[in-house]
């Protein structure tokens, strides 16, 4: 009997490297990017996770939401999205924005943080699929999740 091997294509759910990150730069700023699958089914979410850490020797700024309103402080809790510390979009063929797209977002109230000389932040984000601002879902495709502007992952949507 012959030997038959599978091969089997692995997408990478997690990437290492340095990028910006607001205000502080690539050269020095280290991030972590990771999201849950690469494939999504009907009624799947798609998880992203950062962390993003200064290696600089002096503070830089990132933007975070508000904790108690405009003039409190700024929130622990970061956000990957469109009004996120980190947004993210998913880009279809010939590199089209298909998610948020050119549509206008109502962002809370946002301000400046600083992340210290060897500190870190960490933050999430979800994607339900869905166009911005409807419940209708992108059609089925393979698509590519841009994170930051320097990390990107293979997408694909099934349809069923």
């Amino acid at each position: 009997m012959a030997k038959t091997s599978h091969v089997t294509k692995v997408t990478k759910l997690a990437q290492l490297g340095h990028g910006t990150f607001w205000e502080c730069p690539s050269g020095s700023t280290a991030l972590l990017i990771g999201i849950n699958r690469a494939v999504l089914h009907p009624g799947q979410v798609l998880d992203m996770n950062f962390i993003a850490k200064n290696n600089a020797s002096i503070a830089c700024n990132y933007v975070a939401p508000y904790a108690n309103g405009p003039g409190g402080t700024v929130s622990s809790a970061l956000q990957i999205g469109p009004c996120g510390s980190i947004a993210f979009k998913i880009v279809g063929s010939h590199n089209r924005n298909v998610y948020p797209g050119l549509v206008p977002f109502n962002c809370p109230a946002l301000g400046f943080a600083e992340l210290q000389p060897g500190a870190s932040v960490s933050g999430l984000g979800t994607w339900n699929q869905t166009l911005p601002n409807s419940t209708k879902r992108i059609p089925a495709g393979s698509y590519t999740l841009v994170i930051g502007n320097d990390f990107s992952f293979p997408l694909t949507i099934v349809a069923s």
